[in-house]
C-alpha cells in the first residue's frame, strides 16, 4: 500500500490483465464489501462504487450508471485502487452477478462471437 490512500491507510491496489477486473469485482461482491474502486487504463479513468456487496454506482467521464460500468469493464488492461469512500448516489439497480454476466455478453458481441 502507498500513503496516498484515505487517512485511515486502508485499501488495496492492483493491475488488471484479462479477466482479473471481473474477478476482483466478484470478490468484493461476495465479501459484501463497501468501497470505491478507481480504475485507470491509459488515459481513461472510471470509478465503481460498492455497498454491502452490491454495485450501486459507476462513473466514467460524463457517464454514470450501467453504461459507465460496462465501459469500464471493456478495458483490457489497467490498474485499480480501492478505498473506503462511499458513493453519494445510487445509479445502478441491477444485481452484481447480472452486471458481470451482461458485461461478458457485450464483450463477446463486440468480438463477433
Amino acid at each position: 500500500m502507498n500513503g496516498e490512500n484515505q487517512s485511515s491507510g486502508k485499501g488495496y491496489s492492483g493491475i488488471i490483465t484479462n479477466a482479473s477486473l471481473h474477478d476482483m469485482i466478484q470478490l468484493i461482491c461476495i465479501g459484501r464489501n463497501t468501497c470505491r474502486m478507481q480504475v485507470t487504463s491509459g488515459t481513461r479513468m472510471g470509478t465503481i462504487f460498492f455497498k454491502e456487496g452490491e454495485i450501486v454506482n459507476a462513473e466514467e467521464r460524463n457517464i454514470k450508471g450501467d453504461q459507465a460500468f460496462f465501459n469500464i469493464l471493456s478495458w483490457k488492461v489497467g490498474t485499480f485502487e480501492c478505498d473506503e469512500t462511499r458513493s453519494r448516489e445510487e445509479t445502478i439497480q441491477e444485481s452484481w452477478d447480472f452486471l458481470l454476466m451482461e458485461s461478458v455478453r457485450r464483450m463477446d458481441a463486440l468480438r463477433g462471437e
